[in-house]
């Protein structure tokens, strides 16, 4: 294939971050008004929310009627009330109180009792100090002891009954803190999580992104967000409840969404896969877990895919299950138990591989995977590997598991992206070499710099917080390092792969200047160079036809041993005004950080998608050609200099801070968003 006709896929990774989420609802404002679709895309934590609902606004743009999709700007005003509905959803999540903390929730009577504790510092650190102390005798000495006995005398206080401390450390001496800790948040109904299990508080942002919501408009911003004005136009879902990943696969949107099993603490995968797409799956990952131990496996780095078919929704709750906020999510409600795409899946994890009708199921999609090359022999020998294995069934979930935060573990679900477009590429049949994988990665942390001043004698509560944002943006930049090594050793074999065809290929074309003698003395050159340098690749056991032997070496090579060519574009937020868990103005949140958010969110992202388009010209698509057109008209000028001069740096680096948005139809536009005000 032409080096510079390559296949063009598009990746768009949304990560974890909660109320920073409404950054990731302003980089999709921008991805509408520039019309830009994506084949893959993946989210953990409020990113999976996020993820879901993109790829329902491409499904439903999808199914737009010509006329709607006659031009560009029919095209975005037909779906311009979903977005404005789904900005408006995020807007209104503090009114809905997803985080209680009014003074007669369970939260605030926690708080108000927590601040009637009458214990000072010295005595928790004195008790602290002789429980962590290897060398601690049986009991504390007289001050450690005194120490105890006010302890004690608060915690009987709190404990709800008379006795309570006595019957737990009778019954629970082993487990001490554990059950008083139970028992004291049991008094809240706090004891699983902070936000109740089952309560109404938990179905908030369920009911968020499934019941249906006006469009945001102008006096929303000026006023109360939750208020009906009218005309209010058509209420949307954002995400049809009955939703699952098969519809979205069948409209070739390949969504996945990450989870972190609780009991084995592993990160599975949340998308559709038939019996015959997860067969593949397991020829190519099922020797990783055959393992000796399997506890040298960082938890990170594998990605377990399950056949059967998720509801879309409880995937991206299960996958948002914020530690201690939520309690684990139950498998069951992930994968419907009546779904007739489910039914592989819960007879391998309840009888494993033994099951006849499983073993039956699996040959199938094994034949089917196989096609022509399908041999019993091996088949049986693979079955049995699998039923001997016990590391390979301690890997999977069984039916009755529970799950948290897809993102403690892979918060920038990047390798789930080229994954999905590997097992792409592989189904296509076509090598590696020949697509090309733009992938929008979203950071809702802003990269950890601060000025000379600031670095100068810090205090100890800023250096903490340096480390950690320093420690946060590097684990979720550490993707980006590998991907930019691993393309630069695939372009340089690339390269040398291509040269050799085309000597190859120059060889053949002119058969009548050589001899057969001196073809032959060619290729014993060739042969024992060959053996020299142990490439056995195309070696063989005579030096005849090497030539030809070495063509088909290099063409699988670039077809099948080269890394995918992944071009990574990160969108960082300038600034994060919101924290995490900033869903109440008690614990941050305010109406003009959110607004903020989403408009620099879009504006950010028209930047970096224009500076990787208007430099990639070379690898540009019709649909990049298209996204690049919007791009150029909502952001007011045309010409890019060059960014290889210094002149060209300087003019860049001032656009970017002074470029105006036109698209005044924008309900932020001049009087919400910076990028359009006339002074700034």
């Amino acid at each position: 294939m032409d080096n510079h006709k390559k296949i063009k896929r598009r990746g768009f990774v949304m990560t974890g971050g909660g109320a920073k989420g409404l950054f990731e609802a302003g980089v999709i404002n921008a991805f509408h008004i520039t019309g830009m679709e994506f084949d893959v895309i993946t989210g953990s934590s409020i990113g999976a929310m996020n993820s879901i609902f993109f790829a329902e606004y491409l499904l439903r743009k999808r199914s737009l009627t010509p006329e709607q999709r006659q031009t560009p700007d029919q095209t975005i005003q037909a779906m311009d009330g979903l977005i404005r509905s789904y900005h408006r959803a995020w807007l209104m999540m503090p009114e809905k109180n997803i985080i209680d903390d009014s003074p007669d929730s369970p939260l605030g009577q926690l708080v108000a009792d927590l601040q009637k504790f009458d214990l000072s510092l010295s005595d928790l650190t004195r008790l602290g100090w002789w429980w962590i102390d290897p060398q601690r005798g049986k009991l504390p000495n007289a001050q450690g002891f005194a120490s105890t006995l006010r302890i004690g005398k608060e915690l009987v206080e709190r404990l709800g009954r008379p006795g309570e401390l006595l019957r737990i450390f009778k019954e629970h001496r082993g487990d001490l803190l554990r059950e008083v800790t139970r028992t004291y948040l049991k008094r809240f109904k706090m004891e699983k999580s902070l936000i109740p299990a089952g309560g109404e508080h938990e179905k908030v942002i369920e009911d968020t992104f499934t019941q249906p919501v006006t469009p945001l408009q102008s006096g929303h911003l000026s006023g109360e967000i939750g208020q009906e004005i009218q005309p209010s136009g058509k209420a949307e879902r954002l995400v049809d409840p009955q939703r699952t990943f098969k519809e979205f696969s069948q409209q070739n949107i390949a969504l996945r969404l990450t989870r972190a099993n609780y009991r084995t603490g592993r990160l599975e995968i949340s998308a559709y896969l038939t019996n015959e797409e997860f067969m593949r799956y397991m020829l190519r990952q099922a020797w990783r877990l055959d393992v000796a131990d399997p506890e040298k496996m960082p938890l990170g780095s594998f990605r377990l895919q399950l056949p059967g078919n998720p509801r879309v929704v409880k995937a991206a709750l299960a996958s948002g299950r914020f530690p201690g906020v939520f309690s684990p999510f139950p498998f069951q409600d992930i994968y419907p138990i009546d779904s007739p795409d489910n039914l592989l899946l819960y007879q391998l994890l309840q009888e494993w591989v033994e099951a006849p009708q499983v073993q039956s199921d699996l040959k199938a999609a094994y034949q089917s995977a196989m096609g022509a090359a399908f041999e019993e022999e091996a088949w049986g020998s693979l079955i049995t590997r699998w039923q001997k294995s016990k590391t390979i069934r301690d890997f999977f979930p069984n039916d009755l598991d529970t799950y948290i935060d897809g993102g403690t573990i892979d918060n920038t679900p990047s390798n789930t992206a080229v994954d999905a477009t590997r097992e792409w590429i592989d189904a296509q049949g076509i090598g590696k070499r020949d697509v090309i994988l733009d992938l929008y990665v979203i950071f809702l942390l802003a990269e950890p710099k601060i000025s000379r001043d600031q670095a100068t004698d810090p205090l100890l509560t800023e250096v903490v917080k340096r480390t950690v944002d320093m420690q946060a943006v590097a684990i979720k930049t550490g993707d980006a390092v590998v991907v930019n090594t691993i393309n630069t050793f695939g372009k340089s074999s690339e390269a040398l792969a291509r040269t050799l065809l085309a000597l190859l290929e120059s060889l053949r074309a002119t058969p009548g200047q050589l001899s057969n003698d001196q073809r032959a003395a060619l290729e014993d050159t060739v042969r024992q160079i060959a053996s020299d340098q142990n490439l056995r690749g195309y070696l063989g056991k005579n030096s005849t036809d090497i030539l030809e032997r070495m063509e088909t070496w290099a063409s699988n090579v670039l077809r099948d041993s080269l890394p995918l060519h992944v071009e990574e574009i990160k969108i960082y937020p300038e600034r994060m005004p919101l924290n995490t868990l900033s869903f109440t103005e008690r614990l941050g949140y305010r109406k003009d950080y959110a607004i903020e958010m989403i408009t620099s969110g879009c504006a950010t992202t028209l930047w970096a998608l224009r500076s990787h388009l208007e430099t990639d010209s070379p690898n540009r698509d019709t649909q990049d050609e298209a996204a690049l057109q919007l791009a150029r008209k909502w952001m007011g000028f045309d010409t890019w200099p060059n960014p290889r001069t210094q002149d060209g740096i300087d003019q860049l680096e001032d656009l970017r801070q002074n470029w105006r948005c036109t698209r005044t139809e924008c309900l932020f536009h001049k009087t919400y968003c910076q990028q359009s005000l006339i002074t700034r």
